[in-house]
């Protein structure tokens, strides 16, 4: 049953300590650019705000990662055993309806192939569940939990309900089960991923370059270009504002373009500057861990 620490050892968890070794050198280098000389000699307290750490909301992050792992413990194994035989049946449908196939490619060609479609069909399937969650009436009832925080930290990504999280992991059995029958038909069951440290080789150097900061007070856009193709920290804070016209913007994991597509892509240079939590003014209904599971 995995505990909090095996979030900041296993590199697939946005926590993970390289991960966060990644954000603070980001965010030492913004500082350096950013803040004036004079300023410069605050690093460590601008990096580490007490009043961000220790506010109340922060605190409940804490109790929530160490809590929500033992709930989660529960499912996740189960709802993990069901992956290889939706692979299996993804690829004998398939075979069912094509007849055998045999892509003919070279061993790098299928791995890079599958590593990249792995990778883009996740974040795909992170960002039409994320929209739902906002989208639907129920499911944003579990949701708000997670947009409550007033303020952002590396932890905040794990302020979720139980039943999201269930929903996130069957998301990920299912989009895994889809690609990886698509890869058994074309490719047979001899399959390998590029991965650094046990996680995805692209999902690994997204989270190492800077993901830790899409939680954090640290404001860090990319070029109006790149924005429009990747999520920068900014632009997924600008998701966590408490002013309206933020609401229901940039859904995204990684890539922008499935927010362009939905027209719920919002630029850093186009935002006001703002807070964070539900609503201007008010205050999160979410103050213990009872509220945050029974509240929803």
């Amino acid at each position: 049953m995995p505990n909090a620490l095996y979030f900041f050892l296993n590199a697939d968890k946005r926590i993970y300590v390289a991960y966060l070794l990644g954000a603070v050198t980001l965010a030492a280098l913004y500082y350096a650019i950013k803040m004036p000389k004079h300023r410069r000699s605050g690093w460590w307290r601008y990096l580490l705000n007490r009043k961000i750490f220790l506010h109340p909301s922060a605190r409940l992050d804490y109790q929530l990662l160490f809590i929500n792992p033992l709930i989660q413990g529960l499912t996740r194994g189960t709802i993990a055993v069901a992956l290889v035989p939706i692979a299996l049946w993804v690829s004998d449908t398939i075979e069912l309806h094509l007849g055998p196939s045999d892509w003919s490619l070279s061993r790098a060609t299928i791995t890079a192939l599958f590593t990249l479609v792995l990778f883009v069909a996740d974040d795909f399937t992170r960002f039409f569940l994320h929209r739902l969650m906002h989208k639907v009436p129920m499911l944003w009832e579990i949701h708000k939990l997670h947009h409550s925080a007033e303020v952002l930290t590396p932890l905040t990504v794990y302020r979720i309900h139980p039943l999201e999280s269930l929903l996130y992991s069957l998301r990920m059995v299912g989009t895994q089960g889809l690609v990886l029958g698509l890869f058994f038909y074309g490719a047979g069951l001899q399959l390998s991923a590029w991965e650094i440290a046990g996680a995805n080789a692209i999902t690994f150097g997204f989270n190492a370059f800077g993901a830790n900061l899409r939680h954090s007070h640290i404001r860090l856009c990319y070029p109006a270009w790149l924005e429009r193709w990747l999520i920068s920290p900014a632009q997924h804070q600008i998701h966590h504002s408490n002013r309206p016209e933020h609401f229901d913007r940039n859904f995204g994991a990684f890539i922008a373009l499935w927010d362009r597509i939905g027209n719920s892509l919002i630029l850093s240079k186009h935002a006001r500057r703002h807070g964070f939590g539900l609503q201007r003014g008010q205050a999160s209904p979410f103050q213990n861990l009872w509220q945050a599971y029974t509240l929803p």
